[in-house]
């Protein structure tokens, strides 16, 4: 028996279906991944238009059906496109960071709308950002790997949990990637954990806890090397606590 649904969604993927016809992935708010066929959607005068493109955002039309895990969309009404993400090749590729993340850890039918809407804060974000994309992504894979339960510690000391000290100290801490946050001084033995600056880890802090809106004019986007190393040991944490099978292959660009 078919159901009419109608849902939130963020278009993650389009494949060309048929002669006529489109392959769609969603990140819905209310039924997590959906995978749809959109018929006739490749039509020059296709009632789709621009709401089954990468990254917009839409009400969609679908139908459920109990026997089935690809499911016909019939109407899709566009509420935006993010224009500026597809006009500047820079952004496209932030965005993509975003929306592969979204492909490999979400799930079919297992909603998460607090993801949903950590998503579409940063795709605003990264469309009006004229700089410092490489933080927003960082922060948003932080954020993220919190809400799957994968929040590293960031403000104390893992082993003895002394808090981090201010920004400024010169001491050499560590992140220990498999133990998930920062080691201090006194307890930081592992020799895979890589030394990093008190600056660093206070400015991870800031891209888990700060809001979304300002980060890309703040300090924590002011240098590009210190922005690409903090990228870089989230990109670590996330391959070891996150599936490798899933994260194996995610075509990480070079911001």
């Amino acid at each position: 028996m078919r159901r009419i649904v109608r849902d939130l969604a963020l278009c993650l993927r389009v494949r060309p279906l048929r002669e006529s016809s489109k392959l769609v992935t969603f990140f819905t708010k209310s039924d997590g991944r959906l995978v749809c066929i959109a018929k006739g959607a490749r039509r020059p005068k296709s009632r789709f238009g621009a709401a089954l493109e990468p990254f917009a955002v839409s009400e969609i039309t679908w139908y459920r059906h109990q026997q089935k895990t690809i499911y016909p969309v019939s109407e899709a009404t566009l509420i935006s496109s993010h224009p500026g993400i597809v006009a500047e090749p820079a952004r496209f590729l932030a965005a993509e960071q975003v929306g592969e993340f979204l492909l490999r850890t979400s799930s079919d039918h297992d909603p998460n709308e607090q993801l949903w809407r950590l998503a579409l804060t940063y795709l605003g974000e990264i469309e009006r950002a004229d700089a410092a994309l490489p933080v927003l992504v960082t922060s948003f894979l932080l954020k993220a790997a919190s809400f799957l339960g994968f929040r590293p510690e960031l403000r104390n000391c893992l082993v003895c949990r002394c808090p981090l000290p201010a920004a400024s100290n010169p001491a050499r801490w560590r992140f220990d990637v498999r133990r998930g946050g920062a080691i201090c001084p006194d307890c930081g033995t592992a020799p895979d954990a890589p030394v990093v600056s008190v600056e660093q880890l206070t400015g991870l802090a800031d891209l888990l806890y700060s809001p979304a809106a300002g980060l890309a004019g703040g300090s924590a986007g002011a240098d590009d090397a210190a922005s690409a190393e903090r990228l870089g040991l989230v990109r670590a944490f996330l391959a070891h606590h996150i599936d490798r099978l899933l994260l194996n292959s995610f075509n990480w660009r070079e911001l």
